[in-house]
């Protein structure tokens, strides 16, 4: 028993010997040889409370990996030379960069080739450059902070290797419903409102599972648009539903796999 407490004390030192707080949200600055430190640590590295980091800083923090994720929530700028070495860290938790309201399409290029969940909520644009970079990331990508998304960015996008998260769009183009319809991973669009009937035939060939395809955000559904979604062949997340045709709520029911809020099983 006292072996396994000096080895639980040893483990929560680490930070304290290097001058930092047991608590790592509290962090506000750090150097080189307190990343190297904290690198070290298991589990989830959350350090929130960094405003900036320097490029050897982001070197030592990319050494953090296993099962934890590393949440970088309060950066706002990222160097290129910072994102280059963020982009090898391979936590099963991911890298989370939700303080980003920008980003270089040099940075772009560098975190395109992290592996795993990457988090960019923070950012409200998206260049179509940076867009076709992100589009190569392997990983669960999130962008919920975009609210409006080109052609050029939406088929870019579409080519990311793993869910895509874009639950900021408040709408969106027939034409790019057809270039994110083409993506091979769980899609969620929950900030949509409205849908035309050309959007949900495009969105119905979203036939690729894991995670399925989410429109949490709507609130009604004309009848074409409800006859084209419940062609979809895998899971359908429609639980923001409040008006429905009888027409459109039978069309619905016959998808296989639909989630329906109560009134309208």
């Amino acid at each position: 028993m006292r072996y396994v407490l000096a080895v639980a004390v040893l483990c929560a030192g680490v930070a304290v010997g290097q001058g930092l707080p047991e608590n790592t949200e509290e962090i506000k600055t750090l150097t080189v040889q307190q990343a190297k430190a904290l690198a070290r640590q298991g589990g989830h590295l959350e350090l929130n409370g960094l405003t900036t980091l320097s490029d050897e800083a982001a070197k030592a923090l990319a050494q953090h990996g296993g099962f934890g994720g590393l949440w970088l929530n309060g950066l706002t700028s990222l160097s290129p030379e910072a994102a280059k070495a963020l982009a090898h860290h391979g936590g099963f938790g991911g890298l989370w960069l939700d303080g980003l309201t920008t980003l270089s399409d040099e940075a772009a290029k560098a975190l395109a080739k992290h592996k795993g969940t990457l988090s960019l909520n923070g950012l409200t644009t998206l260049s179509d450059e940076a867009a076709t970079a992100l589009g190569q990331h392997e990983g669960n990508l999130y962008l919920n902070g975009l609210a409006t998304l080109s052609l050029e960015a939406a088929t870019a996008l579409a080519k990311n290797k793993g869910g895509l998260w874009l639950n900021g769009l408040i709408t969106l183009s027939d034409e790019a419903a057809k270039a994110l319809g083409k993506h091979k991973s769980g899609l969620s669009l929950d900030g949509l409102t409205t849908l035309s009937p050309q959007a949900a035939t495009a969105l119905a060939e979203h036939q690729y599972d894991l995670g399925g395809l989410s429109l949490n955000g709507l609130t009604t559904l004309s009848d074409e648009a409800a006859k084209a979604l419940a062609q979809h062949k895998r899971t359908l997340c429609l639980n923001g539903l409040i008006m429905l045709s009888d027409e459109a709520a039978k069309a619905l029911r016959s998808h296989p796999n639909i989630q329906l809020p109560v009134r309208f099983e």
